[in-house]
């Protein structure tokens, strides 16, 4: 998805958001692509907030479900309530009560505007998460962030 499709389908969402999965951020490719990070295209939009949260969404977007079951955890990364939906606006993760490596994910400083975690916030998170792509993702923000 480009920048736009991106704001467009968090436009969407946003309210449903708000009312039942509070609080709640985006991560990954999209959250870096909304920062302004030059990636390309994100192939969905990564939600996290809690179990809870997650759950009311399920209810909440339930004909938006993905039909592929639950997928196994990828590496280190755990949710308590994980799901796919296809929106008519594109694809979204959304990741209940993420832990990585066994601890919380906690974002602690977002984006006064854009529900993304802050540039320094997105470097700490990539850099925990640790994966090869994740490395290679916190290396084109810190070449980013260094050409203003």
């Amino acid at each position: 998805m480009s920048p736009d499709d991106l704001l467009v389908l968090l436009d969407r969402l946003k309210p449903d958001l708000d009312a039942v999965a509070t609080p709640w951020t985006l991560i990954g490719s999209g959250a870096l692509i909304l920062l302004g990070l030059p990636l390309g295209a994100a192939n969905d939009l990564d939600i996290v907030t809690s179990a809870e949260g997650a759950g009311r969404l399920r209810t909440l977007w339930s004909d938006w479900l993905g039909s592929d079951g639950a997928r196994v955890p990828d590496g280190p990364f755990r949710s308590d309530d994980f799901a796919r939906y296809e929106t008519p606006w594109g694809p979204v993760e959304v990741m209940g009560g993420l832990k990585a490596h066994g601890e919380p994910l906690v974002v602690t400083a977002c984006h006064a505007v854009l529900p993304i975690p802050t540039a320094q916030e997105q470097l700490r998170i990539l850099r925990l998460f640790g994966r090869h792509k994740d490395l290679a993702k916190a290396a084109q923000l810190e070449a980013w962030l260094s050409a203003g």
